[in-house]
């Protein structure tokens, strides 16, 4: 198995030598283990979503948002609005928000997760700000092949899974199946029950969650596939009321009677010649969502003003083209084109339905060329445009308008190998975010007033990274520096409006400049074939400067992984782990909550007839700590599961 990877410092380029289809990335810096994790390495450290596994990498931080019950990440301090989740290399995000609530996505279907920190491929589509997280699943190299897995973890927590697919010699299929509910998440005993909460196991914390994907692929030639895809999610949640100390905010009593999502997709590669490729993405996606909000605890009435069920039910259509050759020496160049509609409609019991559509279009050019001596030059441009469709005032029932909006993205970058143990790489890259649909047109439960005519956010990224090998690839380092300065950020400007009780009413406008900088570390050695262990350091600072009063949130300055694998026999194995996070700012008021401290220690055992027994604890020490004020983390978590490959 490869070492847990380390840290994503390259920079990405789009390349389709020796990539899957569906992959955008990467050149890296060797050996291969900047930007990536594979799914047996989320499963060696009891990863269970998408949003923890990839808090496995070094500047990639876990975030929950208490109060809608969602895990989430951000990437070198940006949320993922600015970086963009793609699975196979289709974007996946709800239409209204721009969000994708990676805890309900689970990990056995996955074959490997890329990051892209900062500068990604200009290739790969608009709204990649701060970066982008492509998740491609896996791919059968026999002619059957696959796992069972279910298992069992505190909480009233149970999980299944099965994965399975085959290959022949000009068709392949893949399918996986996973099941995940919990009764509700386990408080540590250090907690100090609250009104809205009494300890031991968290109130309305309750989740099921299934996940269906599969494809189907012919491959006729060497270079060329055709793949028929779908995913298919079901899920359903209670939210925990807030549990803090803070009397300004109320408890919601919500729940989430389903979370529905199905895209299917189509994936083509076809060769034309002997130096020319073409890929092609086509896409459908639809969500459907229904939020309960409830009078109190009990969860029956809805009688009080706070009280209401939303209903959405979005679709996402899109497509894409890439043409790469490499007809000249030395040379690739590649084009790529993108165009994708957004629709969401929201209403309510007895009230009017509400439509909004974007349509957003990208076309980008790549160009790389190999100087020789270990160092090749990438230079690319897109320029995006988003125009609006539909739009109406939620208060008035009224059209709205907005402004037709763009942007370049240039980037360069600089790769050069000094030896074979040693290589490092500069790069630039301007990239930019359309603002969400609500970003534009929300009112925010009535305190706030909408702007239609918000432009795009902007950033200029500069990034610098070394790494290499000693002891014949025994040990692997790297260390990078990067900084990114935000222009035109969405900030919230206070006080715009009054309501006619004198309630000051806010509204978001691009008036913000944020400066985000940061160091990364990362070590991993294998000391023998039985013992490896590693860290990985991050440090990042986010800077308001238009407005330091108004708080970067959820970006811990410091953060650390240390890890080791022990084969304490050849059927038994130890992998203890330890995670730091610094406090951090969870409002924009400058609330924070303290730091967060996780002891992990898992095992597994080798039985017969390829099955393995895993088992272990999560937050062994028990401590009460927090990621979103009010909002507790799991206590103490025993698991056991059994996996059988075949």
């Amino acid at each position: 198995m490869k070492a847990l990877p380390l840290l994503c410092l390259a920079p990405m380029a789009a390349s389709a030598v020796d990539t899957e289809l569906g992959e955008l990335v990467v050149e890296s810096m060797k050996p291969d283990i900047t930007h990536r994790l594979t799914a047996e390495e989320v499963q060696d450290f009891e990863r269970r979503n998408l949003a923890e596994a990839l808090d496995l990498l070094p500047g990639v931080s876990l975030t929950r948002m208490g109060a809608r019950s969602e895990s989430m990440v951000t990437v070198r301090g940006f949320d993922l609005r600015q970086v963009p989740l793609h699975i196979d290399g289709i974007p996946v995000y709800v239409p209204y928000d721009g969000y994708a609530d990676l805890g309900r996505f689970a990990m056995p279907g996955a074959g490997e997760i890329e990051v892209a920190k900062g500068i990604s491929p200009v290739l790969a589509g608009p709204n990649a700000l701060g970066g982008l997280i492509n998740v491609f699943t896996r791919r059968p190299t026999e002619k059957l092949e696959g796992e069972v897995h279910a298992g069992a973890f505190s909480g009233g927590g149970w999980q299944a899974g099965l994965s399975a697919g085959g290959r022949e010699e000009k068709f392949y299929w893949q399918f996986d199946l996973s099941w995940q509910q919990r009764s509700g998440v386990p408080l540590s005993d250090d907690f100090v029950p609250r009104p809205t909460e009494n300890g031991g196991r968290r109130n309305n914390s309750w989740s099921e969650d299934w996940h269906a994907s599969g494809r189907i692929a012919w491959t006729p030639a060497v270079d060329d596939e055709y793949v028929l895809g779908f995913r298919s999610q079901r899920g359903e949640k209670g939210t925990p009321p807030y549990a803090g100390y803070d009397p300004t905010v109320a408890p919601r009593y919500w729940q989430w009677p389903y979370w529905d999502k199905d895209t299917i997709y189509v994936l083509t590669r076809t060769s034309l010649g002997t130096d020319t490729t073409l890929e092609t993405k086509w896409h459908y996606d639809t969500f459907q969502n229904l939020l309960r909000s409830y009078d109190d605890a009990t969860y029956s009435d809805q009688t009080r003003g706070y009280a209401f069920n939303s209903y959405y039910d979005d679709w996402i259509a899109g497509a894409s083209a890439t043409i790469e050759n490499r007809s000249l020496k030395n040379v690739r160049l590649a084009a790529a084109i993108h165009y994708q509609r957004d629709h969401h409609e929201e209403t309510e019991p007895g009230e009017p339905v509400f439509t909004f559509e974007d349509e957003t279009a990208s076309v980008g050019f790549e160009a790389e060329y190999d100087f020789g001596q270990g160092g090749s030059l990438t230079a690319g441009i897109s320029h995006d445009w988003r125009r609006i469709r539909e739009a109406v005032d939620t208060n008035t029932g009224l059209g709205l308008t907005g402004e037709k909006n763009s942007s370049w993205n240039p980037q360069l970058v600089y790769r050069q190998e000094f030896t074979d143990s040693l290589e490092g790489h500069v790069g630039f890259a301007q990239k930019s975010r359309f603002p969400t649909i609500k970003d534009r047109y929300s009112y925010r439960l009535g305190q706030a007033i909408p702007n239609p005519n918000l432009d795009p956010e902007t950033v200029n990224h500069f990034d610098l990274g070394l790494g290499g090998t000693a002891n014949e690839g025994r040990f692997q380092w790297e260390a990078g520096l990067f900084y990114s300065r935000i222009d035109d950020a969405i900030q919230r400007v206070d006080n715009v409006a009054f309501t006619p009780g004198g309630a000051g009413l806010f509204q978001l406008r691009n008036v913000g400049e944020v400066e985000h900088r940061g160091f990364e570390f990362a070590a991993a050695s294998k000391f023998t074939d039985t013992m490896q262990a590693g860290f990985n350091y991050a440090w990042i600072s986010a800077e308001n400067r238009t407005n330091p009063a108004i708080r970067i949130i959820n970006v811990p300055e410091h953060e650390l992984l240390l890890f080791a694998k022990l084969d304490l026999h050849e059927r038994f194995r130890l992998i203890p782990s330890f995670t730091w996070a610094d406090s951090r700012e969870v409002a924009s008021t400058g609330k924070r909550v303290g730091t967060y401290a996780s002891v992990d220690v898992k095992a597994e055992a080798k039985l017969p007839a390829d099955v393995t027994l895993g088992f272990g604890v999560l937050n062994l020490l028990d401590r009460n700590q927090q990621l979103d004020d009010g909002f507790p983390e799991p206590g103490r978590t025993f698991f056991a599961d059994v996996r059988y490959e075949f």
